[in-house]
């Protein structure tokens, strides 16, 4: 029961209908914006926005649909640059992410740059030769059973957390630029402040993301060279 509702909360809530939700009703305030002819504040735009879709309960569960089918994109989207960047120097032998050249620079810098980095891989994702340097090799076949119970706890202890910063930061980076859009077509300071909060805020869940999930991948590799003859005969 207690991994269940962890399953339902981290895995599904908080992972995929979060962001999720965060996108529409970013992309939902940005058209408001863009429809309106007269000045309007932030709270007064999410006020309306609200309106849009919490008016009746058809529009609720609409929109809870595609925030979840937004969430799924997303979670999709994240696994598939994952992939690629791991694998695009040799689909036989992946190099983790968390050595690349970006992730080895000065922690300030990454915050600096982060929502940028995003915007770079989703574009280097184009230039992928096949399907087979956008899958990942998953390491829990390789992994004995003695080890199965210390794999469920790093499953349990990182991958949701992992996921929910991975995906917010998508979110977020969405959020950015329909906020951008709103400071474009309605400019006020407001509109200015939230787009630079937006960005580093998109940072910094971009980074813990990767942080948790590197972490995540890092302890599985170890228990599964544990799990090689190699390892058992030492």
């Amino acid at each position: 029961m207690k991994d269940f509702i962890s399953k339902v909360t981290l895995g599904f809530l908080m992972a995929q209908l979060l962001p999720g939700a965060v996108v529409i009703f970013a992309i939902t305030c940005s058209v408001k914006v863009e429809l309106d002819e007269i000045t309007i504040t932030i709270p007064q735009l999410f006020l309306q926005a609200g309106e849009s879709w919490f008016s009746s309960t058809f529009k609720t569960i609409t929109f809870l649909f595609m925030a979840v089918a937004t969430g799924l994109l997303i979670h999709g989207l994240n696994w598939t640059i994952w992939a690629w960047l791991e694998n695009r120097a040799c689909p036989r032998k992946s190099k983790p992410v968390r050595e690349s050249f970006w992730h080895k620079l000065p922690f300030l810098a990454q915050i600096f740059l982060g929502p940028l980095k995003m915007i770079l891989e989703i574009l280097y994702l184009l230039i992928a030769p096949n399907i087979n340097q956008l899958t990942l090799d998953e390491n829990a076949p390789n992994i004995k059973q003695e080890y199965m119970q210390q794999f469920l706890f790093l499953q349990e202890f990182y991958l949701y957390f992992g996921q929910f910063y991975a995906h917010m930061a998508y979110a977020m980076l969405i959020t950015m630029f329909c906020s951008l859009i709103c400071c474009i077509r309605n400019f006020s300071g407001g509109f200015c402040s939230l787009t630079v909060v937006l960005y580093f805020v998109t940072s910094i869940f971009f980074l813990l993301g990767r942080i948790q999930l590197s972490s995540l991948f890092k302890a599985e590799i170890t228990l599964k060279e544990q799990s090689t003859p190699t390892a058992a005969g030492q």
